[in-house]
């Protein structure tokens, strides 16, 4: 902006040279001379100023009238992925389509195209999924898939750089159900740059130098990661209670010590031998150019289809009825302190539209009010103690059926609005499509579906659903909570500490509740007291009689500042055996429990996939 430039120049402006003038350059080269220039060396010391040595200054000169350069001084390369054309068709199409079409379907691939019909930029996303059961057969399988995955990633450092700076990207990863390539960026050179990606998939040589540096930072990753954050380490813990295959970070690391690189050199041709493979093509492409995309991918790679029966179909596990179980691991760092929870609740498969309609509005209803009674008032920060989970359960299902029907509307509609949100970005659309491709069930109307469904919810609806699938009260519903346990202890607070921070919270809980408070009285009540029993005594009579506060909020309020001060309810506790449903049972063998789990069905497609094959009109 400060700058003399006209107002269509403000961007390139400073960046683009618009007139070519040799005799200017050449003049401007002419200062670029070994008796024309100034040393500066300074490392935030003291310095001083002085001649350039001599026999420095003709070394400069005889590098300068040589013409034998050094081969490290050179003009970069040409850059292959620099772009040709920025041309983007756009048509008035009406309505955005919804959904990619399905251009074909064969017992190989699987293809599915939308042409950008939004957002009418120059760019593209492709999805590439190679489906093969090899990949998470074992812990084995699921290393060797790993390591060849980030060895053909450090093989394409090089390539990578020229094509960040024209604006693509990749990624290269393996999951449970085989291996996944995605490209976005500039569609211009799109597909040359996965011509590269593919031949490196294909033709990786594990070379032994390199195989040792990514495989020692593996196990250095392994290692740490028990050392790591327990609210970054539990999801994988709870992951495990849910899915009916699971590999965990321990499992790897033995295999990681006996893995060698012949062992991958020989493992992933047979990754790639033979697999399905799926393909999401999105943005400004064309049909032809879709399937031009798939011809390369079959072309590099060559991989004879899969059986429909060999196909990875992930599977869940069914939690029974009125289940509760507790699983418990001591953390591994001896310096940590902070303990970590993650409690879930089964309430059926995420495909049932209802059940998620549900499900989504119950969120909306509870995300502010969890975090501002857990996080705000309590003040337990990220962890939460599973007393303080199962208080809140309780004391919400008492705020839902209070709730007035405006109230419930409003939920409903912020849901609503929040299903049929526009989409920002061609990123965003291809991130859903994906989604739903990868998920197996192709419910690319799910946000709309999910809409129509919550508008048809009633209050009575979710009241059921809570009292029958969330209530700590219920007889029917299905709980798993994984607890890390800290093998250390923070610093105990002395008595008069506590006392000094029970003033401060109840000033604030007081005041959620708008209850004035007597600081005067509350000193008088709790200054003798000598034991934290002793103290909430106290301040239970400080509540009912100086503040004259009816008995079940003044118990209330207690709670909370019990919680806030760390001295409430952790929670009910676990014996490895019981036969009362309403008590918890401890899992002791995690394989064992899950062999004893019912597994769910597979996801299927939401209708017949033929059926997409006219979904959406020729661009």
């Amino acid at each position: 902006m400060q700058g003399p430039y006209d107002r269509r120049m403000l961007l390139s402006g400073p960046a683009t040279i618009k007139k070519f003038d040799a005799e200017l350059i050449s003049e401007a080269m002419s200062y670029l001379r070994p008796d024309n220039f100034r040393m500066t060396i300074w490392y935030g010391t003291e310095y001083k100023v002085e001649k350039i040595p001599e026999d420095f200054l003709a070394e400069m000169r005889e590098a300068f009238a040589s013409k034998n350069w050094l081969a490290e001084l050179h003009f970069l390369h040409r850059n292959e992925f620099i772009l040709t054309r920025l041309e983007v068709e756009k048509r008035d199409v009406g309505q955005p389509t919804k959904a990619p079409k399905l251009i074909r379907h064969d017992d190989n691939v699987r293809v599915w195209w939308k042409k950008d019909d939004q957002f009418w930029v120059p760019k593209a996303h492709v999805h590439i999924y190679f489906r093969t059961p090899i990949a998470s057969v074992t812990p084995r399988t699921t290393l060797l898939c790993t390591l060849y995955c980030e060895l053909v990633n450090d093989a394409l450092a090089g390539c990578l750089y020229d094509a960040g700076y024209s604006g693509l990207m990749y990624n290269f990863t393996n999951h449970i159900g085989g291996l996944l390539i995605d490209v976005s960026g500039y569609n211009g050179k799109l597909d040359v740059f996965l011509g590269k990606i593919l031949l490196q998939v294909r033709d990786l040589e594990v070379s032994e130098d390199r195989f040792q540096i990514i495989r020692d930072q593996m196990l250095r990753y392994l290692r740490n990661s028990e050392y790591e954050q327990p609210s970054d380490m539990i999801g994988s813990y709870s992951e495990q209670f849910k899915s009916e295959k699971s590999v965990m970070n321990e499992d790897l690391v033995p295999e990681l010590e006996n893995v060698t690189a012949r062992d991958v050199q020989q493992f992933f041709p047979q990754i790639l031998a033979q697999c399905h493979v799926e393909v999401l093509a999105l943005g400004n492409l064309y049909k032809e150019e879709a399937l031009e995309i798939t011809d390369l991918v079959e072309r590099i790679v060559k991989p004879r289809g899969l059986p429909a029966n060999q196909v990875p179909t992930p599977r869940g596990l069914i939690w029974p009825s009125g289940s509760n179980f507790i699983y418990k691991k001591q953390l591994k760092d001896p310096g940590n302190v902070n303990h970590c929870i993650e409690y879930s609740l089964y309430v059926g498969h995420r495909y049932d539209s209802i059940m998620r309609a549900k499900l989504l509005l119950l969120g909306q209803m509870t995300d502010e009010p969890c975090f501002h009674q857990l996080r705000t008032i309590e003040q337990l920060g990220y962890v939460y103690l599973e007393g303080r989970i199962e208080n809140f359960l309780n004391t919400f299902e008492q705020t839902l059926n209070d709730m007035s029907e405006e109230d419930f509307e409003s939920h409903k509609r912020a849901m609503i609005n929040k299903r049929l949100a526009k989409l920002e970005s061609l990123s965003s659309e291809a991130n859903r499509f994906w989604n739903h491709i990868y998920s197996d069930s192709y419910d690319f109307l799910q946000a709309g579906v999910d809409a129509a469904t919550l508008e048809k919810l009633t209050k009575k609806d979710v009241v059921d659903f809570y009292s029958h699938y969330i209530s700590t009260s219920s007889s029917q519903r299905s709980k798993l909570s994984v607890h890390l346990l800290a093998q250390a202890k923070a610093n105990e607070s002395s008595l008069g500490e506590k006392k000094t921070a029970a003033a401060a919270a109840f000033k604030i809980i007081l005041a959620e509740h708008k209850i004035a408070a007597n600081d005067e009285a509350f000193q008088t009540r709790t200054e003798d007291a000598s034991s934290n029993e002793a103290a909430s005594d106290a301040v239970a009579s400080y509540l009912t009689d100086n503040l004259r506060i009816e008995k079940g909020v003044a118990n209330k309020v207690l709670d909370e500042a019990k919680a806030e001060l760390g001295v409430a309810d952790s929670g009910l506790r676990a014996a490895p055996q019981a036969l009362d449903v309403s008590q918890p049972v401890l899992i002791e063998n995690v394989h064992a429990w899950k062999a004893s789990m019912q597994v769910s069905s597979a996801v299927r497609p939401v209708r017949n996939l033929e059926g997409f094959l006219e979904v959406t009109p020729k661009l």
